[in-house]
């Protein structure tokens, strides 16, 4: 039997190892040691801030709630 497929992109929770800004928000700063979501985006990654990806896993759980509950009527 064939594995169910997922609609969720490649995403992983790595470490700073060097500082830089958020891609969402460039008033973000990552520091070294600090945790941030990694997010594959076609060959690269995206890197997001704890808060800005709390916001952005949020938003899609709602989302993904509406969808769901749509399904089911």
């Amino acid at each position: 039997m064939p594995r169910p497929k997922s609609i969720l992109q490649p995403i992983e929770i790595d470490e700073v190892k060097h500082a830089h800004n958020c891609q969402h928000s460039s008033e973000h700063r990552l520091q070294r040691g600090d945790k941030r979501l990694k997010l594959r985006k076609q060959r690269s990654y995206d890197y997001y801030c704890t808060s800005c990806a709390i916001e952005i896993i949020t938003r899609d759980i709602a989302r993904l709630q509406e969808i769901l509950e749509e399904l089911r009527t």
